[in-house]
């Protein structure tokens, strides 16, 4: 259906008339400040008022008009970002659960696809930059308001013709100094300051190939293996440490990877490969209270249901150098 179309249904159904419909429409796309297009913003409508479209879609949508609780949706896009696998324990359930996101765009804007279970198998087969195309997928309302892709049982996911889809400008990922309470964007860069309110040290550590950095996982054997299935008779150790960082407008989950992790505990390389639990632990505690400068990429978090911080950079902030410079300011 076309919105004019949709806009005829809304009327037919509700009391409101045509003029009324079309002025909901304008106030929803104002209200989106031109995130959602005329179509997104009478789809948006009709479900406000309890209108059922039928929304089942059998020709390609661009991004801006994929809008939430559609079935059947077609579509073709790059991909932008590939998340970290994430695994959670299930009740009464043996197996973990594993969930993935992908951010796919094309030239109206990003949505974000979430894979959950064998479904995570999808991520490896796709990379940065391709072009796929998904028939049959169905959409979510995320807790921010936004369509978030799924796939059901009879979704399906393939490589496109490369020249069928523009490339997706991303903005060049330009860091943005921000006050937590302003990280609200996923798959952007941040720098915030704050101060280190807790650090998380059970299990910091995770396996690795000494020589290549490789991560590597224990198989049904016990052995210590990488993705390409080499054996690795000695692992060594690399840190994986989370900490909450508050700057008194808000707080976010930041994760610090080996350097950055080491810098925030005042630890040497040494003690990270060794996997001195004792240590880190001990470094955490010390570690609680500190300023920090952190500039870093943000990933939604689907098990915590929150935007997070991934440190790409750490620095300490000197507060007698800050306390001496805001005194200079006051005394001019």
């Amino acid at each position: 259906m076309d919105p004019e179309e949709i806009i005829e249904k809304i009327v037919e159904e509700t009391e409101l008339d045509e003029d009324e419909v079309k002025e909901k429409v304008e106030e929803k796309m104002d209200e989106f400040e031109g995130l959602v297009s005329e179509e997104g913003a009478v789809h948006l409508v009709a479900k406000e008022h309890g209108v059922n479209i039928g929304q089942e879609m059998s020709e390609d949508l661009k991004i801006e008009n994929i809008v939430p609780d559609m079935r059947k949706v077609n579509f073709k896009a790059r991909v932008v970002n590939i998340s970290d696998l994430n695994t959670f324990e299930r009740d009464d359930d043996e197996e973990d659960g594993r969930v993935q996101n992908v951010v796919l765009g094309d030239d109206t804007g990003t949505i974000r696809m979430t894979l959950w279970d064998e479904q995570t198998e999808i991520a490896d087969k796709i990379s940065e930059g391709d072009a796929i195309e998904i028939t049959g997928a169905y959409t979510m309302e995320d807790d921010r308001g936004n369509a978030e892709i799924r796939l059901g049982d009879s979704a399906k996911v393939a490589m496109a013709d490369d020249e069928d889809v523009p490339e997706v400008e991303t903005g060049g990922m330009d860091t943005e100094e921000a006050s937590i309470r302003e990280v609200t964007a996923e798959n952007s860069s941040y720098k915030i300051n704050g101060m280190l309110m807790a650090v998380y040290t059970n299990n910091p550590f995770y396996r690795v190939d000494p020589d290549s950095g490789d991560t590597v996982r224990e198989n049904d054997d016990g052995e210590y293996v990488t993705d390409d299935g080499d054996v690795i008779e000695e692992p060594g150790h690399r840190l994986a440490l989370s900490g909450v960082i508050d700057d008194g407008t808000e707080n976010i989950r930041v994760v610090f990877f080996g350097e950055q992790a080491r810098k925030v505990l005042e630890i040497d390389e040494e003690t990270e490969k060794e996997g001195d639990l004792d240590a880190v632990e001990e470094a955490g505690d010390e570690a609680i209270g500190k300023e920090l400068q952190i500039e870093g990429r943000t990933r939604y978090n689907d098990y915590f249901g929150r935007i997070e911080l991934l440190a790409n950079s750490v620095e300490e902030i000197d507060t007698t150098e800050q306390l001496k410079q805001l005194l200079e300011v006051m005394e001019v």
